[in-house]
Parts: structure tokens; C-alpha cells; sequence
């Protein structure tokens, strides 16, 4: 490396730590979990074991649907979340972002049945 790139390198590098405190303070750009993106992710990532939505024709009749699971007692985004990063049965591992574990955890939710008064 040249020593005018290795300035450069160094430049920006300080550049961005001078910012970033900067940036930080501002707060995290966050949004709101997508259900529909949830949807094409569990149509994709957890349709080979599980019955994800009514379009599926085959199920693993030995595990849960996003239906029923939705519709445990008690059951929050969190520990739906949860339930995938540390299942207590055997699971694949999920390639997934922290983002769309919340989008899935939403699309699980919205199946749940809307309680009648």
C-alpha cells in the first residue's frame, strides 16, 4: 500500500469514528415489522416443516402450524422470536436477519383468530 492510500485509509477511518458517536446519538432508524414480508419469508424459509399459510398443500403433521402457533395462549412476537433463535425441538438453523425475525414473528401474529366480545 502506498503511503498516500494508507492516509487515505487512515483518514477515513478516523473520519468515521469521529461521526459515528454523532450518528449514534441521533437513534437507530427502525421501523415497523412487515407481516406481508413475513409471509413471503416463511413461504420460503419454513414451509418444508411447517404449514405457513392456507395456499400450502403438504404439511409435517408432527409440527405446529403458524396458525396454531399464533394461537397459544400468551403468545407474544417476542417469544415467537425467541422460540426460533432457541427452539426447544430440533429446528434448522434460519439464515436470518434480526429484521425479518421480527417481520416473520409478525406474519405468525397476524394469523392469530381475533378474539370475538
Amino acid at each position: 500500500m502506498t503511503r498516500a492510500v494508507s492516509m487515505k485509509v487512515v483518514l477515513t477511518a478516523l473520519a468515521l469514528a469521529l461521526i459515528s458517536p454523532t450518528v449514534s446519538l441521533a437513534g437507530p432508524v427502525t421501523s415497523a415489522p412487515d407481516p406481508a414480508y413475513g409471509k413471503v419469508l416463511a413461504e420460503r424459509l419454513c414451509s418444508n416443516c411447517h404449514l405457513v399459510s392456507s395456499a400450502q398443500e403438504q404439511v409435517n403433521v408432527d409440527v405446529p402450524s403458524f396458525h396454531e402457533i399464533g394461537n397459544l395462549q400468551s403468545q407474544t412476537e417476542g417469544s415467537i422470536m425467541a422460540k426460533i433463535v432457541m427452539p426447544k425441538h430440533p429446528m434448522p438453523v434460519i439464515p436470518i436477519t434480526k429484521s425479518e425475525l421480527e417481520d416473520l414473528a409478525a406474519y405468525i401474529m397476524s394469523l392469530k383468530d381475533q378474539e370475538t366480545e
